[in-house]
């Protein structure tokens, strides 16, 4: 089976759906990965680091979407500017992974339906012990945290303590 990751094409994602790390794990597993040339740049792995962890690197994207399984960031639901472009790529039988936001409209939902597709929406995998390995929603919201912290830190006038945690509740009072 072949898993294809296209380039995040939502405007400033700088975010890659797979990093070479776990390549290994999924060519041990069976699974090829086809990965679009320059997907993971903007998040610091350029294409020889995939391509020396075993990927191959796909010239565009509608080679990564001829693949079994597509994993993307922000699929065509969750990202509701350039996501529509990615339809017409879609296959039956195709299985697409990441963020839909799928209680977001309903013709969304539908027109992903009726290309054939089996979606999984990251969003949706429950929250508990068990699946906090899949947990996408935590590890987004810890790395949310992290930065509004350092961008808070950057645009305040004065110098703040970095005592604090991403969710911490008193950082107004901590920056005053």
């Amino acid at each position: 089976m072949i898993i294809g990751v296209p380039k995040e094409s939502y405007p400033g994602d700088r975010r890659v759906a797979i990093v070479p790390a776990v390549l290994p794990t999924l060519t041990k597993a069976g699974f090829e990965v086809h990965i679009e040339s320059g997907a993971g740049i903007e998040a610091g792995y350029p294409d020889s680091q995939y391509a020396d962890k075993g990927a191959k690197i796909a010239p565009n994207r509608a080679a990564v979407f001829a693949a079994d399984i597509v994993v993307q960031i922000l699929c065509y639901g969750s990202n509701d500017i350039t996501g529509k472009q990615d339809v017409p790529l879609y296959r039956r039988d195709q299985i697409l992974i990441g963020f839909l936001r799928p209680f977001g409209a309903k013709d969304v939902v539908q027109e992903v339906a009726s290309s054939g597709v089996t979606a999984f929406a990251v969003e949706l995998m429950p929250r508990t012990t068990r699946a906090q390995s899949m947990d996408a929603l935590s590890s987004m919201g810890t790395a949310c945290g992290y930065k509004a912290v350092l961008l808070a830190a950057d645009t305040h006038p004065r110098i703040f303590p970095m005592l604090t945690t991403a969710a911490e509740p008193s950082l107004p009072r901590a920056c005053s």
